[in-house]
C-alpha cells in the first residue's frame, strides 16, 4: 500500500518530468502570442526559461507526452521512489550514528539502567524494550543465550513502557528489583508472563525469585523509576526509536526483533572494526 508520501513522491516526480519536457520543447510563438504573452502568462503559467507562456494546446501535448512516456516506461516511477527512498534511509541513517555519538555515554556509560556482563566488555548491546511486546518477549531468550554463551559481551536494558500503565507498572517493578541485585532474574520472569502484567502477577513473580516485596512496593514507587524512564524516552526521540524492541549497536540503531545470527554477525563486526 503507497503511503501520503510516497503518493506526494509520485506527484513530484509527474510535476518535474512536466517542467522539464515543458523546457525542452518549449514550441514557436507568432507576434501576436508574444504581445499577449503577460495575459498568457496569468492564464497558463510563464515557465522560466522557455521565452513566454504555452498555449492551451501546447500545454496538452506536453502533457500527453509526459503521459505517454510514463505508459511505456513505468519504471521510471518505481525507479524514482526507489532513489528517494534510498535518500532518506541514508539521511535518517547518519542522524541516527550521530545521536549515537553525542549520547553514547548516556547510552552505554549510564550507572542508573540495568545491565548484565562485564562493564569492561569489548561489546556493548543496549536494547529498548516493553514488558508487553511479544517480539520484546522472544528477544529476551535470545539475549540471555548470547550473554550465556559470551563473556565478553554486555547488554544494557533500557525501560521502554510504551504499552501503557500495565508495561509502565512492570517497568517499575523491575527498576525496583535492580535495587535488590536481582534485576536480570526478574526480567526473564516477568517477560515470561502471558498478557497483561498485573499487580498480583508482579509480586508472585518477586516472591517466587526471592525479593523483598515490601522493599519493592517502596522503591518502585519512589521517583527513580520515572526519571529513568524519562531519559530513556528523551534518548528514544533523538534516536528516531518509536517501538520496541530497538538495539544499538556500535554506531548503529536497529528497531524491531533480529534473529541470534545477525546478532551474532553483528558483535563479530564490532570486534572486527
Amino acid at each position: 500500500m503507497l503511503k501520503g508520501s510516497t503518493g506526494a513522491t509520485i506527484v513530484a516526480v509527474l510535476m518535474v518530468a512536466l517542467v522539464a519536457l515543458a523546457i525542452l520543447v518549449p514550441g514557436e510563438q507568432t507576434s501576436e502570442q508574444t504581445a499577449d504573452a503577460p495575459v498568457a502568462a496569468a492564464n497558463e503559467g510563464a515557465l522560466p526559461g522557455n521565452g513566454g507562456a504555452f498555449s492551451a494546446l501546447q500545454t496538452n501535448e506536453v502533457r500527453n507526452t509526459v503521459r505517454e512516456y510514463i505508459l511505456e516506461n513505468p519504471q521510471v516511477i518505481v525507479e524514482a521512489l526507489e532513489s528517494v527512498q534510498t535518500q532518506r534511509q541514508q539521511t535518517e541513517g547518519r542522524r541516527r550514528q550521530n545521536a549515537v555519538t553525542a549520547r553514547a555515554d548516556q547510552l552505554f556509560k549510564s550507572r542508573s539502567d540495568p545491565s548484565v556482563g562485564s562493564a569492561d566488555a569489548s561489546v556493548t548491546i543496549v536494547e529498548f524494550f516493553d514488558y508487553q511486546c511479544p517480539y520484546c518477549r522472544r528477544m529476551a531468550q535470545q539475549l540471555a543465550k548470547l550473554n550465556e554463551e559470551d563473556p565478553d559481551l554486555r547488554i544494557v536494558y533500557k525501560e521502554f513502557p510504551v504499552f501503557g500503565p500495565a508495561s509502565t507498572l512492570a517497568a517499575r517493578a523491575a527498576v525496583g528489583a535492580m535495587r535488590q541485585g536481582k534485576y536480570e532474574e526478574f526480567h526473564l520472569a516477568l517477560m515470561g508472563v502471558r498478557g497483561a502484567p498485573s499487580e498480583r502477577t508482579i509480586f508472585r513473580v518477586a516472591e517466587r525469585i526471592g525479593l523483598d516485596v515490601g522493599r519493592l512496593r517502596a522503591d518502585m514507587n519512589s521517583a527513580t523509576p520515572t526519571r529513568l524512564f524519562q531519559r530513556n524516552r528523551q534518548l528514544a526521540q533523538e534516536l528516531g526509536i518509536r517501538g520496541t524492541p530497538a538495539f544499538v549497536i556500535g554506531d548503529q540503531v536497529i528497531p524491531g526483533a533480529i534473529d541470534i545470527g545477525r546478532l551474532r554477525a553483528l558483535i563479530a563486526e564490532q570486534r572486527a572494526g
